[in-house]
């Protein structure tokens, strides 16, 4: 029984070792466990209640470290238990994986728990046993976000191998059935983790970069800056970014670093700071049009990740006008999904600079 349960200590060191820097969160539970009937306890159902502090890995797992606490009552028509009623409790303590199989919405899951369980056991004749035993964890669920807030709620149904060779006598290896529900109140960092590229958001000419007069009387019949002599583009309209020649320039709105979170749609203070920036370009040039594109990673279903890109360009487009700028210089919002990636979708940093939104010129 010691190398069962060192075993099982060994295997939750391995899960410690995985984790990587992510969201941390606390999740309390309560739920019904359905017996195996070979524990020879009175009820068929027991109540379980748990709780557990978990962090996110990468784009769509979870691992979690928990305890949870059941209480039994043994009595069953076997010899020896007819009538007999004595305390049965079992305090587990697991490390669970979670694998999403979505970014937003409802998120189903599949999951698979190692961990270890101290059983006590009141038995028939004043006999008491109790003792560690491995328990592993295997199931699934579904979760989702409770409105506007960080909280988020989830269900699961699971069936848990119990190693117990102690606790009843003549009884081993036992299966149960768990169906919980709990809470998930996060208390770390959502954003992500991938260091934001927040170039500064300047055009490729600005007004600034022309030539200036040196005389006061040089001519600029069009207000662009250069000079009537210098002014291969007369008549350039107001407000237009021009090069050293007079002529119109392209503008550059560089949005890299307006990424967004795996599960998110919401702006981080990373990418308010650098669409800041654009709102300023856009002010600048008050003629300059451009159209918000949201994209995704390939995660998730077409149709998931199409509908996905349109609420995050909706997000910067809403954004940019409670700024001040003209909707009417805005084309879209548009979403492409996952059809424009600018990276691979085969690493976490590819795919985290693939759920982005650009302004492009019109």
């Amino acid at each position: 029984m010691k190398m069962k349960s060192l075993c099982a200590l060994i295997g939750l060191s391995l899960l410690v070792g995985s984790t990587q820097a992510a969201e941390w969160y606390v999740a309390p539970s309560a739920g019904v466990s359905f017996n195996d009937e070979d524990r020879m306890v009175k009820d068929d159902e027991s109540i379980i209640v748990g709780v557990g502090i978990g962090r996110n890995i990468g784009d769509s797992s979870s691992l979690e470290f928990a305890v949870d606490y059941t209480d039994r009552n043994l009595g069953s028509g076997a010899v020896g238990f007819t009538n007999y009623d004595g305390d049965f409790s079992s305090v587990a303590l697991t490390a669970t994986l979670r694998h999403f199989f979505r970014e937003e919405g409802m998120r189903p899951y599949v999951l698979a728990g190692l961990g270890v369980s101290q059983h006590n056991a009141d038995q028939p004749f004043d006999r008491e046993s109790d003792g560690w035993d491995p328990v592993f964890d295997v199931g699934a669920g579904v979760m989702g976000k409770i409105g506007s807030t960080s909280l988020s709620w989830r269900t699961e149904l699971a069936y848990r191998a119990d190693f117990d060779d102690e606790s009843i006598i003549g009884r081993e290896n036992f299966g149960d059935v768990i169906l919980r529900a709990g809470l998930i109140i996060p208390f770390g960092s959502g954003e992500d983790t991938t260091p934001a590229r927040s170039e500064e958001v300047v055009p490729e000419a600005t007004p600034d970069a022309a030539p200036k007069a040196e005389e006061p009387a040089m001519a600029d019949s069009d207000g662009d800056g250069v000079a009537d002599a210098a002014d291969k583009c007369p008549g350039t309209p107001a407000g237009t970014p021009v090069g050293p020649d007079g002529c119109e320039q392209a503008v550059v709105i560089d949005l890299r670093g307006v990424n967004f979170a795996f599960d998110k749609s919401e702006l981080t203070a990373e990418s308010i700071a650098i669409l800041d920036q654009a709102v300023e370009v856009l002010t600048r040039y008050p003629n300059l049009k451009v159209e918000v594109a949201g994209h995704t990673d390939s995660v998730g279903t077409d149709q998931y990740n199409q509908g996905l890109s349109e609420r995050r360009a909706k997000v910067v487009h809403a954004y940019l006008t409670g700024k001040g700028i003209d909707a009417a210089r805005l084309a879209g919002p548009n979403g492409y999904g996952e059809a424009k990636p600018i990276d691979t979708n085969d690493t976490s940093e590819g795919r985290a600079r693939n759920r982005r939104t650009e302004l492009n010129k019109q």
